[in-house]
């Protein structure tokens, strides 16, 4: 077993932009703490260069962005173009809150890979984080 298989995985929850809304992402917070995995908070009114930075500085797993301001679809495509220019294109970029459906899509095509809507339950996204967790230390112990 390598020493990526015998880590917890690293979360990086984010609020993006004028968006002060902090309640659903501490529950998420407390909800991902409480299954074991390790949570990062940026704080507030960080801008999308700001997060990139953060993920490869602490060298995260996941970059969780919650959105209630309705400026998706102006920061998330943002994030993952710095993602990747940063060389963290290979972090799990996931996203809930206030997302329309109509523009979901769109969003997945600018690199978000999960996007959770209102009324998620904080289950569905620890089983979500799980079940991906497993399958990337699977493929790594397997060399892949």
């Amino acid at each position: 077993m390598t020493a990526f298989a015998n880590r917890r995985l690293r979360v990086l929850l984010a609020k993006l932009g004028m968006d002060t809304h902090t309640i659903g992402v501490t529950v998420i917070a407390h909800a991902l703490r409480d299954a074991g995995f390790e949570v990062i908070f940026t704080g507030l009114k960080q801008t999308a260069e700001m997060v990139a930075n953060t993920a490869v500085q602490e060298d995260v797993d996941v970059v969780g962005v919650s959105s209630l301001s309705a400026a998706h679809m102006k920061h998330l495509p943002k994030l993952a173009e710095f993602l990747r220019q940063k060389g963290a294109g290979d972090k799990l970029l996931i996203a809930g809150g206030v997302v329309p459906l109509e523009d979901i899509p769109q969003l997945e095509r600018a690199g978000v890979q999960k996007i959770f809507t209102m009324g998620t339950e904080t289950k569905t996204i620890v089983d979500y984080l799980q079940t991906w967790w497993a399958a990337k230390l699977a493929a790594e112990q397997s060399g892949g």
